[in-house]
C-alpha cells in the first residue's frame, strides 16, 4: 500500500496530480469530510478485503477540513493501518501534513510575480490535455486570463479539442471565453487613474454584461497593479519621463512599453489621449495596499458576496 499526499494551494494541480495516479483496472473511492461517517468508511475501506483479491485507490479529500479530532484520527489510520486490498492511500491537503508517507506533491501555484513559473504552468495544463501551446499564445492567454488556474484550465481544455493539439494565439482569441472583450484595459487604466466619474460609467456597463465575471476583473487588476509596483519601484518621481526612458524601464521590468507609457504619462505628439503619470500620486506602500485589497475581494467573490458591492467598493477604495 503506497502513502501518496497530495497539498497544496492550487485545486488544479492537486486534481492533475490525482488523475496521474489513477489505475484504470482499480477501483476509486473517494471519502471527504462530507462523507456521513467519514472516520468509520475510511476504517471499513482499511480492513475489507475483497474475496476476488481486487485493489482500489483510497483518496481522503479535504484533509484540513476535517476537525482536528478527525485530523488526529486519520493521521493515526495512516501510521498505523496497512491493508493488502488497496493500492494507494492518497491525501488531498491545502497544507502540509505531518505523517509517514511514501510520497509527497507539491502543488502550490506560482506567486504572481513568478512570470517564468506562470508560463511553464500553462505548458503542463496544456500538456495535460496533451496539447502543445505556443510562446505568444502563452503570453496573450495570461494577460487575458490573469493568474486564476481554475479559468485558464477551463480555456486551455476548451482550446485543445478545438486546435487539435497544438494551441497558438490566434485560437485563444477565436474561442476563448467572451469576455475578453470586455475592455479591461482601459478600465484599469481610469482606474489607476483615479477618474472616478469615468470609471463608475465603465463598471455600469461592466454589470449589465451577462458576460463579466468579477473574479476575472480582479485578476486582471491584480496583474495591472503588480506591473505599476514593478514600474514605480524602478524609477524615481519626477513630472516627466522620455520615450527612451519608457523603453528601457520596459526592458527591466518586463512590463510592456505601452503600459509603462501610460503609468509615466508619456503621450506621443499625434495623441489625442492623456495619460496621468503615476509616480506622483502612488507610492510603494500605496500599491501594497491596493494588491493587498484586491487578494480580499477576490476572496469576498469566491465566497460568494456580491459583484456590484465588491466593484463599487474597489472603485471606491481606490479613487478616493
Amino acid at each position: 500500500m503506497e502513502k501518496i499526499l497530495i497539498f497544496g494551494d492550487s485545486n488544479i494541480k492537486k486534481e492533475m496530480a490525482l488523475k496521474q495516479l489513477y489505475e484504470k483496472e482499480l477501483n476509486i473511492v473517494k471519502i471527504s469530510p462530507n462523507s456521513q461517517n467519514p472516520i468509520n468508511e475510511i476504517k471499513n475501506n482499511m480492513q475489507s478485503n475483497s474475496l476476488f483479491g481486487d485493489k482500489k485507490i483510497l483518496i481522503i479529500k479535504d484533509f484540513d477540513k476535517f476537525n482536528k479530532k478527525e485530523q488526529n484520527e486519520i493521521s493515526k489510520i495512516i501510521k498505523e493501518f496497512y491493508s493488502d486490498s488497496i493500492e494507494k492511500l492518497i491525501i488531498l491537503s491545502n497544507t502540509k501534513v505531518k505523517s509517514d508517507f511514501n510520497k509527497q506533491i507539491e502543488c502550490n501555484l506560482p506567486k504572481p510575480w513568478e512570470e517564468k513559473k506562470w508560463k511553464d504552468y500553462v505548458k503542463e495544463i496544456a500538456s495535460f490535455f496533451n496539447s502543445e501551446i505556443q510562446d505568444d499564445a502563452i503570453q496573450y492567454i495570461l494577460e487575458m486570463y490573469g493568474n486564476n488556474d481554475n479559468y485558464l484550465f477551463e480555456e486551455i481544455r476548451k482550446m485543445s479539442i478545438y486546435s487539435n493539439g497544438f494551441i497558438k494565439k490566434e485560437d485563444v482569441k477565436e474561442i476563448g471565453f467572451s469576455y475578453v472583450n470586455i475592455d479591461f484595459e482601459k478600465f484599469s487604466y481610469l482606474l489607476s487613474s483615479k477618474r472616478k466619474e469615468e470609471v463608475l460609467e465603465v463598471a455600469k456597463n461592466l454589470l449589465s454584461s451577462q458576460d463579466f465575471n468579477i473574479i476575472f476583473l480582479l485578476g486582471y487588476l491584480f496583474k495591472y497593479f503588480f506591473d505599476l509596483y514593478r514600474v514605480i519601484i524602478s524609477v524615481e518621481q519626477k513630472k516627466k519621463f522620455s520615450w527612451p526612458e519608457v523603453q528601457k524601464i520596459s526592458q527591466v521590468t518586463n512590463v510592456s512599453k505601452m503600459r509603462v507609457k501610460k503609468f509615466l504619462g508619456v503621450k506621443f505628439k499625434n495623441e489625442k489621449d492623456f495619460y496621468a503619470n503615476h509616480t506622483l500620486f502612488y507610492s510603494k506602500k500605496d500599491i501594497m495596499n491596493i494588491i493587498i485589497k484586491l487578494e480580499e475581494y477576490d476572496k469576498m467573490a469566491k465566497s460568494g458576496e456580491k459583484t456590484d458591492l465588491i466593484l463599487m467598493n474597489l472603485i471606491q477604495n481606490i479613487c478616493r
